[in-house]
C-alpha cells in the first residue's frame, strides 16, 4: 500500500477496507463516480503486480 500515490491508497481504503460505494466515494473526495472506479482500478492492477499471484505467497 505504502507504494500507492496517496490518492490511490485514500480510495483503496475507502472502498475495499471501509465499504463506500462509488457514488459515496465520489461525493467525499470531489471525484466523478468514473474517476473513483479508473483510479481504484490502477490502483489494484499495479498492487497485483506489486505483490504477485497468491500462489507465489504460500
Amino acid at each position: 500500500m505504502d507504494s500507492l500515490n496517496g490518492t490511490q491508497r485514500h480510495l483503496v481504503l475507502l472502498r475495499d477496507y471501509e465499504g463506500y460505494s462509488y457514488k459515496e466515494i465520489g461525493q467525499m473526495t470531489g471525484l466523478t463516480e468514473s474517476q473513483v472506479k479508473v483510479y481504484l482500478f490502477r490502483a489494484r492492477n499495479f498492487l497485483k503486480e506489486k505483490i504477485g499471484s497468491i500462489s507465489d505467497i504460500i
